[in-house]
């Protein structure tokens, strides 16, 4: 555990909070105290950032380090700093290279670092850092996202497209859709005990969906099949069965489900998630599965990702133009959408837009990055000495 001035765990809680301005004067105080102390500059160094102080950034994570070289926290910031400065590849390779080093097993640096490797035009390796993040971790969209840029610019449309698609899979944020169209967004504070559910449907109906949110996809198949067993067409029940199907990938029973409670309820908006989903993984069918997502966006436009999935389909089809509108409108509605936003980039190289894509990309690292919190969680475990 390193000792911290209690000005320093001052400035920390400020920091926390979100006010700034007073975490940067109070970091200036701890600097009066020790001026030597590396936690204090890599504090401010992530103030600065956040700040778009990127100058003063640079200045207080370089400080940072060359008083303690393994100060991951200002590693963090002195990359990021190159990168939202712009124009600086090359220092930016160099420090994120050095923080793959000191956090070995930290994911999101070799994916920056493929990132610095493709700005400065280093392509072998951009995907080599890419594929050792999902080395690390098979599940990171991020990456997986950037090897579809980079099939994008080799080899086409038609070859990058499932890459996109598995990265959006990958991306928590399709499954939150569905949950937010449910109308659920929270997980249950305890798990659903089938047994303790009232024998009717709305009650089944709604225990199966807080399990679904709970990833209990037994518990919920069996409130459904209770359901269903009693009035065979219930649409809800329907569009839930379907979606139970679409995450064990069965598939042909996922689309039959949503086809069955569509004919019966052709509005529902559940159910003609599962029945887009099932379309744009088959291949052949991005027709079919634009068709049923522009039906959705009229249920549920206000939804960033609906626009997503339209305009994943839409690439699909070579509609370039319409996929790059439908994909400024997901970033209208959500900036920090980071699947939005590489598919906006993928839309600009379609059509020789190459610095706005760039661009693109950066603001989905960006966004991405924040969303993480891996700052404070760099910081946390610096302060304790590696234990956190």
């Amino acid at each position: 555990m390193r000792e911290r001035s209690a000005t320093l765990a001052a400035a920390e809680s400020l920091a926390r909070q979100g006010a700034i301005g007073a975490a940067v004067a109070a970091c200036y105080e701890a600097l009066a105290i020790d001026h030597r102390d590396p936690l204090v500059r890599a504090l401010l160094a992530h103030l600065m950032l956040e700040g778009d102080f990127y100058d003063e950034a640079i200045t207080e994570a370089t400080a940072a380090i060359e008083l303690d070289p393994d100060c991951s926290p200002a590693y963090l910031a002195l990359g990021l700093a190159y990168d939202r400065r712009g124009g600086m590849s090359d220092q930016s390779v160099l420090v994120w290279h050095e923080l793959a080093e000191v956090e070995e097993d930290l994911v999101t640096a070799h994916v920056q670092l493929g990132e610095a490797f493709a700005a400065a035009a280093f392509q072998d390796e951009a995907l080599d850092s890419w594929k050792r993040a999902l080395e690390l971790d098979p599940k990171e969209a991020r990456a997986t996202y950037n090897l579809a840029i980079a099939s994008l610019k080799r080899e086409g449309m038609a070859l990058a497209l499932p890459l996109f698609r598995k990265a959006g899979e990958l991306d928590p944020s399709q499954d939150e859709l569905f949950f937010v169209l449910l109308g659920v967004r929270d997980r249950p504070a305890e798990p659903v005990d089938p047994a303790a559910v009232e024998p009717n449907r709305e009650a089944r109906l709604a225990a199966a969906a807080l399990a679904l949110r709970d990833e209990d996809l037994f518990t919920a198949a069996e409130l459904v099949r209770l359901t269903l067993d009693e009035v065979a067409d219930d649409p809800q029940a329907l569009a839930l069965a379907a979606y139970v199907y679409l995450k064990q990938e069965a598939t042909n029973e996922a689309m039959a489900c949503a086809l069955r409670a569509l004919s019966i309820e052709p509005t529902l908006d559940t159910a003609l998630y599962s029945l887009g989903v099932v379309y744009a993984r088959r291949t052949g069918l991005n027709r079919h599965a634009a068709r049923v997502f522009i039906a959705l966006a009229k249920q549920a436009g206000g939804q960033a990702l609906v626009h997503v999935l339209l305009a994943e389909s839409l690439l699909g089809l070579q509609r370039y133009q319409q996929a790059g509108r439908a994909y400024r409108l997901a970033v209208r509605l959500d900036p920090a959408c980071v699947r939005a936003r590489f598919g906006l980039a993928a839309a600009y190289l379609t059509e020789g837009r190459y610095a706005e894509a760039q661009w693109e990309i950066r603001r989905a690292a960006y966004y991405d990055t924040k969303r993480q919190g891996l700052f404070w969680r760099l910081y946390d475990r610096y302060t304790s000495g590696g234990d956190v």
